[in-house]
């Protein structure tokens, strides 16, 4: 999961409202936060008309009486979009611009993305930009240059939110408060009793957090009127509900789990029960009924796969047509169960193995990788496997890199798609190789697998 309840802060943010005419535009914001469904459907009509409007035309396209409309555009004309005369409107051409990029915060799927990011950035001359955001002046182009520089990946983009330095701490505050919140939403009118703002100053917070790439407002209609709802921009709110939703949820009832192998360390203790009655002798299959009577669930299969790995980590050596133990087994049965198997995990002989996967599936490199998305549920008890599957973003080849994409005006975090064999690879790290060393605990409910991690487990990989 991707923690940001308390966001650190080390650099200095170097946005500086004051390098550009900020003053207008809060303004602006201050009137369209006062603004109703009439005075929407009012303005839509006017950005939609010719810069000359006859006051006639507009009345009957809209079917208001004259003093239903007069407020209106006199609530408008402070904006400077429009000049109001005795029989017709004048639109400022520039003006309409600016209020046709606004309008669509309105709009009731407004998703305030990076293609609004682009339109945001526009307002700024272009030479402040590369000293905002710390890019070359040389760039041939400079939106591309800031999303690779700050938004390409989730790791850079949340290595840049956890560097900002807000030296004030409303803006802090309304960072710190849409990340605590369950739906990465807060409702505006809470920060600004919070902080006691006046809307002019809220906005000018907000502009600053939005220049920030922490968030925006967007306006959600509520009844007969606007909220503004602040929100962090669509494409890592996307990845971040993404993230919640796929977080495996822990068993309620863990009496229910039906354990592979009744013990954490079941498997050590099976290899140490061979290698205890074969020290006197070799290791051969005679050996394995007086093993079953110990672990009645050891079958053949287990036993020569024992075999096998103790020949390949040196506890047991091929001599003729024997197989006997060596001294490296003495010195590993004296260990403790826990640091035997810790000996297993960390020998650097010994490796994931399976006969269904591709070797190169199975290299140290992409197992230790796949490890890692068990950080995930080091707390959460036992968890379904194929619940915990849907939630990996591991980049097992360079396809995988979860990265900022633009399909058209469309922009989205594209996240993996595996392969059937990569889903098998992830399983097996989980259900063999993590297994056998005592890291992972498997189970079922109902037929479900199920696993969990084990005391040593959440030991070695709480603080990945």
């Amino acid at each position: 999961m991707v923690h940001m309840a308390e966001i650190a802060t080390f650099r200095k943010n170097k946005i500086e409202l004051k390098e550009y005419d900020y003053s207008k535009d809060v303004q602006n914001r201050v009137l369209m936060a006062q603004f109703s469904p009439l005075d929407i459907e009012v303005l839509e009509e006017i950005l939609y008309s010719s810069l000359r409007i006859p006051l006639s035309v507009l009345q009957a396209n809209l079917d208001l009486e004259i003093d239903e409309l007069s407020p209106i555009l006199e609530r408008f004309s402070k904006t400077g979009l429009l000049t109001a005369h005795a029989d017709h409107v004048l639109v400022d051409k520039e003006m309409r611009k600016y209020y046709e990029f606004q309008v669509l915060k309105f709009e009731e799927d407004f998703k305030p993305g990076m293609d609004y990011l682009q339109g945001l950035l526009r307002k700024v001359p272009i030479h402040i930009l590369p000293i905002w955001y710390s890019i070359s002046r040389t760039s041939n182009n400079i939106f591309e240059s800031i999303v690779e520089k700050h938004l390409e990946t989730p790791q850079i983009f949340q290595r840049y939110l956890m560097d900002l330095h807000f030296t004030d701490p409303v803006q802090k505050g309304i960072l710190n408060a849409i990340y605590q919140s369950p739906h990465y939403e807060v409702d505006a009118k809470d920060m600004i009793n919070k902080f006691s703002l006046s809307q002019e100053e809220f906005e000018e917070h907000m502009l600053h957090l939005e220049f920030s790439f922490v968030g925006c407002v967007k306006y959600v209609k509520d009844k007969n009127k606007f909220k503004q709802v602040i929100t962090p921009f669509q494409e890592w709110k996307q990845y971040l509900c993404h993230v919640r939703d796929t977080e495996p949820c822990s068993l309620i009832d863990e009496e229910k789990v039906e354990r592979v192998k009744a013990n954490d360390f079941a498997v050590v203790e099976e290899m140490s029960t061979i290698l205890q009655l074969a020290t006197k002798g070799s290791i051969t299959k005679d050996l394995l009924p007086a093993v079953q009577k110990k672990h009645p669930d050891l079958d053949e299969s287990d036993f020569s796969c024992y075999v096998e790995k103790f020949c390949l980590l040196n506890l047991a050596s091929q001599n003729g047509n024997e197989i006997v133990c060596t001294s490296d087994s003495v010195t590993w049965l004296k260990m403790d169960l826990v640091d035997r198997a810790i000996f297993l995990y960390r020998h650097p002989l010994n490796s994931l193995v399976d006969s269904k996967l591709s070797p190169q599936l199975c290299q140290h490199r992409l197992v230790k990788e796949a490890e890692k998305s068990t950080v995930r549920v080091v707390k959460a008890g036992w968890v379904f496997l194929d619940d915990f599957i849907k939630g990996i973003f591991i980049p097992l080849k360079e396809e995988h890199q979860i990265k900022l994409v633009c399909h058209g005006r469309t922009w989205k975090y594209q996240l993996p798609q595996y392969s059937k064999e990569e889903v098998s690879f992830f399983k097996a790290v989980i259900q063999n190789w993590l297994f056998e060393v005592g890291i992972t605990a498997l189970g079922k409910v109902d037929g479900r697998e199920c696993f969990t991690l084990t005391p040593l487990g959440q030991d070695l990989f709480s603080n990945e």
